[in-house]
């Protein structure tokens, strides 16, 4: 509804100086006037003319002045404001008339808090599936590797050169050969030729061994004390294929035990050899420097003044069977298989020291109360590289 006359004038507002909205002062227009714009101007309106109805900018918005018509909708009810229920243990006040508020007022609910029962089931789900993960791989690969080692143990006579083994044993049960070993032999053979004097060099027990002698069958033995360990989990056995007269690493290896009156050495390495066309030839080898000692009796020395002699180069060696049978008997007369006892090596063993000669050998001295002396030479001859000192043992 358009507003009384009363409160309309006549002056343009912008040269009413009481109105507060001030049009710009008109500008001249430098155009002709013909093609000048009519100037519009609003005057008041007349009386009697009648215009469209002035709508109010909201139905909510009150009449202005008692001239303006009252509205006929009607306006929404005033909002009110309504506390929110006691919150739930979740620290959330329910919304009234939402399903879930609903549902927390009923008498047994409880809220479910973040991170937990939930998580812990999954948590403890997701552990157990990692560790029967690892336990199932471990077992798997234990497993294959045994099935492997298997069926390498099965094959025999491949000429690549490889070798099958099997695993270390554990417990007093173990897989052969590991394990101490009385490897028990007889002295057979005793050579002086690497010496002038033939009582520089000796063989333990003195006695070498003679079928037509009954009583050397025990004075001759010679019992060797060996303990044969594992360097790697395949290791050579005695069903491991052929190889070429100089063999392959056994992945084994021999050391003596705790005697001091017994040769003395550690941590030998083994070769495993297997000849084509010899059943019986399957071995272990070994074969190192052990400088071998020797007090002469009787003395070599004109005045009859005690002495000892030292082979410096003397060579170790032994070759172990694993197939050739064993014929030497004394051996098992000897030394018993009871608990506590070494176990006798079942197959043929040959051990043997070996000295060569030269210069300075033998290198000996004269003893003095206990202690070295002056060096023996006037009484000793060097003889030639290819002449050999031997001491041999078997037990076949």
């Amino acid at each position: 509804m358009p507003f009384p006359l009363s409160f309309q004038s006549s002056i343009p507002p912008s040269q009413d100086h009481s109105s507060s909205l001030r049009l710009p002062a008109q500008r001249r227009i430098s155009i002709p006037s013909s093609h000048r714009l009519n100037t519009i101007t609003e005057g008041p309106r007349p009386a009697n003319t009648s215009g469209p109805a002035f709508q109010p900018r909201s139905i909510l918005r009150n009449s202005v002045g008692s001239s303006q018509a009252a509205s006929t909708r009607t306006a929404p009810p005033p909002y009110t404001w309504k506390a929110e229920p006691h919150a739930g243990e979740n620290g959330l006040a329910p919304v009234e008339g939402d399903e879930l508020a609903e549902l927390r007022r009923k008498e047994g609910y409880k809220d479910v808090k973040r991170g937990g029962w939930g998580r812990f089931v999954l948590i403890a789900l997701t552990v157990l599936a990692i560790i029967a993960l690892a336990v199932g791989l471990g077992v798997g690969l234990t497993m294959g590797k045994k099935k492997t080692l298997q069926a390498a143990s099965s094959t025999v006579g491949n000429p690549g050169g490889q070798f099958t083994g099997a695993p270390s044993g554990t417990g007093s049960q173990q897989q052969f050969p590991l394990g101490e070993w009385s490897f028990v032999t007889a002295l057979r053979t005793v050579a002086t030729n690497c010496t002038s004097n033939a009582a520089t060099w000796s063989c333990y027990p003195y006695t070498v061994f003679d079928a037509s002698d009954a009583a050397t069958n025990t004075s001759s033995l010679a019992t060797f004390n060996w303990v044969i360990s594992n360097t790697s989990s395949i290791y050579a056995t005695n069903a491991t294929e052929i190889t070429n007269e100089s063999g392959i690493p056994a992945n084994l290896s021999i050391s003596s035990t705790n005697n001091p009156f017994a040769l003395s050495f550690t941590d030998v390495s083994l070769s495993y050899v297997a000849v084509a066309g010899n059943v019986s030839s399957p071995h272990y080898t070994f074969s190192f420097k052990l400088p071998k000692t020797v007090v002469p009796s009787p003395s070599v020395t004109s005045d009859n003044t005690a002495s000892q002699c030292f082979f410096n180069n003397t060579i170790l060696s032994g070759a172990l069977y694993l197939h050739a049978d064993r014929s030497f008997l004394g051996g098992d007369q000897v030394t018993s298989n009871a608990t506590g006892s070494d176990t006798n090596w079942p197959y043929a063993v040959e051990i043997s020291q070996t000295s060569a000669g030269g210069q300075g050998v033998p290198d000996c001295y004269e003893i003095a109360n206990g202690q070295t002396g002056k060096p023996i030479v006037s009484e000793l001859d060097p003889q030639r590289a290819s002449d050999e000192c031997i001491c041999q043992y078997r037990n076949y």
